[in-house]
């Protein structure tokens, strides 16, 4: 069935509530939450007064200033309904010249603390396991490389002065980071057995939902959702276990943590394709790989938060968070880019 759409921009949550109230014209009254942890939309939740179950709400995303350029909306928008289909997401009802509107996930949102928890952290495992087996792929050609080169094309060459100046002690120029992404990429490409899938490629802990109720894990929010290295979307979660507005890189989980939850991994994996046990020499080979791509992940998100610096207009602190980022892939990178 094709989405609906309304040749309208919207910025503000009175004119998102009388849109809503066109699609749920039964709720005479309508409230309205602002989900403000976000840091590229904004996302509004509408409910009729007398509903009583939180999976009535609609949400409403307005997509930020000049996201545009490092966002493909439309591949987003196809990627929300193609991960509904698949089972994976909730309804897409409208789309709007700056956003849509969609299906709320009841649940609570993964804290650095119950990211851990030993009765959530295996769900989460099997969940990713079952998007990367189930979602199909339109495209065989990874995104890691292509989207760093256009994200950086559009960067000034002069990255460390006026609200860069915070990068002053870790780059040169983009120079540095054209020559650290060719060194990434020389090194994916010299492996030829590199899975490649379905991934959502920004595993946040805000973007993962749990259910206790249901048992259940969600993700949601898909702007990065395309084909990747499977083990990128693994190690750029075990990346965000650090946090955003409180980053601990100390969280990393350690060997022994990975380990058990790359085999609960791997054993859903093989459930899903019919294959048999897993190895110890399989879960130490994908051990190495997602450890190489937190790597990649940081080199990643610190691009991207340079970008965001110059451009976005959201009260977020995106040039100390790409210093951050920057800090910690130098800092790993001795460690980790030989594991490939």
């Amino acid at each position: 069935m094709e989405i609906p759409h309304k040749d309208i921009s919207i910025n503000d949550s009175d004119s998102g509530k009388e849109l809503v109230a066109t699609l749920r014209p039964s709720w005479s009254s309508i409230k309205c939450k602002v989900f403000d942890a976000g840091i590229t939309n904004k996302l509004f939740g509408f409910i009729g007064e007398s509903c009583t179950d939180k999976n009535e709400m609609i949400l409403l995303r307005i997509y930020g200033n000049n996201t545009s350029f490092i966002i493909d909306r439309k591949r987003e928008l196809d990627t929300h309904i193609k991960l509904h289909k698949s089972g994976f997401a909730s309804e897409v009802y409208c789309t709007l010249n700056n956003g849509y509107l969609y299906g709320f996930v009841a649940g609570d949102t993964l804290t650095e603390h119950s990211v851990r928890d030993p009765a959530i952290a295996p769900l989460i495992a099997r969940s990713i396991a079952r998007m990367h087996c189930k979602v199909p792929i339109s495209d065989n050609e990874p995104v890691f490389y292509s989207t760093l080169c256009s994200w950086l094309e559009q960067l000034p060459d002069d990255l460390t002065s006026g609200k860069l100046v915070v990068l002053k002690d870790i780059l040169e120029n983009k120079g540095t980071l054209l020559d650290e992404l060719e060194a990434l990429n020389g090194k994916i490409l010299s492996k030829s057995d590199l899975q490649i899938g379905f991934c959502h490629n920004d595993l946040l802990l805000g973007n993962i939902i749990h259910n206790p109720a249901k048992k259940s894990i969600s993700v949601i929010d898909y702007e990065y959702g395309n084909t990747n290295y499977l083990s990128f979307d693994l190690g750029n979660h075990f990346d965000e276990y650090a946090g955003i507005e409180t980053v601990d890189f100390s969280r990393y989980p350690d060997e022994v943590y990975q380990k058990c939850w790359l085999r609960i991994y791997l054993d859903e994996v093989h459930v899903q394709k019919g294959l048999g046990p897993v190895s110890d020499g399989q879960v130490d080979q994908l051990f190495k790989e997602v450890n190489f791509f937190s790597l990649c992940g940081h080199f990643w998100w610190g691009t991207w938060a340079i970008f965001q610096t110059l451009n976005s207009d959201v009260d977020f602190d995106f040039a100390d968070y790409s210093k951050q980022k920057l800090e910690e892939y130098f800092k790993q990178k001795e460690k980790f880019f030989n594991y490939i």
